[in-house]
C-alpha cells in the first residue's frame, strides 16, 4: 500500500502554498513566545475585574496571537469582540510583525459593554469598533466587502456560528483565514471544515476539489485557510 500511494502524496504536497508547509512549527515557535512574554502577564492582570466567561484564557490568547503572526492579515474582522481580550492578542501581533497599516473591525453587539476597554492605548490605532447586530451590519457598508481573517467569537449557537463562517467565508480571498474560538460548543465547526473536503476514488483527500487548504484545533480554537476556486 505505500508503494501505490507514495507518488500520489508526493505530488499533492508540492500543490500546497509553500508557506503551509512550517506553519505549524510557526504558529507554535509565535504560541510559545508570546505565552512567556510580560505582554500575556499584563494581559491576564487586566482581564481580571471583568466576568471571565467568555473571555478567552492564556492559552486560546496564545494561539490566536501566532495564528495572527504566521497569516499577517491586513484586514481582519471579529464577532463577540467584548472588552477586548481577543482583540488586543491581534493587535499586538500585527505590532509585532511591524503591519502598521493592518485593521481590525471588531463587533460588538451589546452597545452597553465597554467595547474594546483592555486593549492597549499603544495598540488602538489599528482597532476599528463596530457596534450593532452583525446581521444587520453585512447588509451595510460598515464592514469591508474583503477581509484576509475572519474570527468569530459571538454567540456559539449552532446555526449562528454555521451563518457567521458561511458569510465570511465568502469574503475570504484564497489562502484566507478563518478562526473560531469555542469550537467545542457546537458541531457547527466540524460540520463546516467537513464541507471543504472533497475525496478521490480511494476516498482519500482530493486536494484539486477541497477548499482548503490546511485546517485545525488548537485548545478551544479552529482554524481553516481557504483555498479558492
Amino acid at each position: 500500500m505505500r508503494n501505490i500511494f507514495s507518488k500520489r502524496k508526493i505530488k499533492r504536497s508540492r500543490r500546497m502554498p509553500k508557506q503551509l508547509h512550517s506553519m505549524w512549527r510557526a504558529i507554535d515557535g509565535f504560541s510559545a513566545q508570546i505565552q512567556e512574554s510580560e505582554f500575556m502577564d499584563e494581559m491576564i492582570r487586566r482581564r481580571a475585574p471583568y466576568v471571565p466567561h467568555g473571555l478567552m484564557g492564556r492559552m486560546d490568547c496564545a494561539t490566536l496571537y501566532g495564528l495572527v503572526r504566521w497569516h499577517r492579515p491586513r484586514v481582519t474582522v471579529e464577532s463577540g469582540g467584548y472588552v477586548g481580550m481577543s482583540s488586543a492578542f491581534i493587535l499586538k501581533a500585527l505590532a509585532d510583525e511591524g503591519l502598521t497599516d493592518a485593521k481590525l473591525y471588531s463587533i460588538e453587539f451589546n452597545k452597553a459593554c465597554p467595547h474594546g476597554v483592555l486593549v492597549p492605548d499603544e495598540l488602538r490605532s489599528g482597532f476599528i469598533p463596530v457596534n450593532g447586530d452583525v446581521k444587520d451590519l453585512v447588509k451595510g457598508d460598515q464592514l469591508p466587502g474583503t477581509l484576509d481573517m475572519f474570527l468569530h467569537d459571538s454567540s456559539h449557537r449552532y446555526r449562528h456560528m454555521l451563518w457567521e463562517y458561511a458569510e465570511f467565508w465568502k469574503r475570504l480571498p484564497d489562502r484566507g483565514l478563518l478562526v473560531s474560538h469555542d469550537v467545542h460548543f457546537s458541531a457547527a465547526f466540524s460540520e463546516f471544515v467537513t464541507k471543504t473536503y472533497a475525496h478521490d476514488g480511494h476516498g482519500l483527500l482530493d486536494p484539486d476539489r477541497a477548499t482548503h487548504y490546511e485546517w485545525g484545533r488548537w485548545g478551544y480554537v479552529g482554524f481553516v485557510v481557504k483555498k479558492q476556486i
